[in-house]
């Protein structure tokens, strides 16, 4: 597909309003807007596509898995090609997979599928979310409470390195379990 092209729908859902028997209009990969059909005259260079209904997709910031693929047992690019495509089905067009709690080998692991992911630009695929292991155990959840622990030097040179590739890194930690 070029980078100008049309889509017309049904209807259309901008994210306030609705647009019934529309265009929405693509240039250099951008919505550049959307008019109703009657006023759409095709500018001969852009491609026309034909689709019933049109709405901004869902983010999701926290997803542990998708397509029988939970990120901590699967930690590889292959694991967030799966999760990112499942979740596509249902209408998330971007999502962060989320690491829980678990060894620094697993964190490291899913640093570097996450690096791959960028460079190969998985559909989907906007960043990373690291969720513990700086939890506090007293509010834990469905985290190993033998696998949280204090951050480390070692976990803040990681977590540096690992936002020079990856765009989005979002961490969740517990303010006590970090040192200034």
């Amino acid at each position: 597909m070029s980078a100008d092209f049309a889509i017309l729908a049904k209807r259309i859902f901008d994210g306030k309003s609705w647009h019934a028997d529309a265009v929405l209009q693509i240039e250099h990969g951008c919505i550049k807007r959307i008019v109703p059909r009657e006023k759409y005259s095709a500018s001969g260079h852009e491609e026309v596509l034909d689709a019933g209904f049109i709405a901004p997709g869902f983010v999701d910031l926290q997803v542990n898995g998708g397509g029988g693929v939970l990120l901590n047992n699967t930690p590889t690019l292959a694991g967030i090609r799966t999760i990112c495509a499942t979740h596509a089905q249902f209408g998330t067009t971007s999502l962060l997979p989320t690491l829980i709690t678990d060894k620094a080998e697993v964190r490291d692991l899913t640093i570097g599928a996450a690096i791959q992911a960028i460079n190969e630009n998985v559909p989907g695929f906007a960043g990373l979310h690291l969720e513990g292991p700086h939890l506090s155990l007293a509010r834990k959840g469905a985290h190993d409470p033998d696998l949280i622990r204090p951050m480390m030097d070692e976990d803040v040179a990681a977590l540096v390195s690992a936002r020079k590739s990856i765009p989005v890194l979002m961490t969740t930690v517990a303010a006590e379990s970090v040192t200034p």
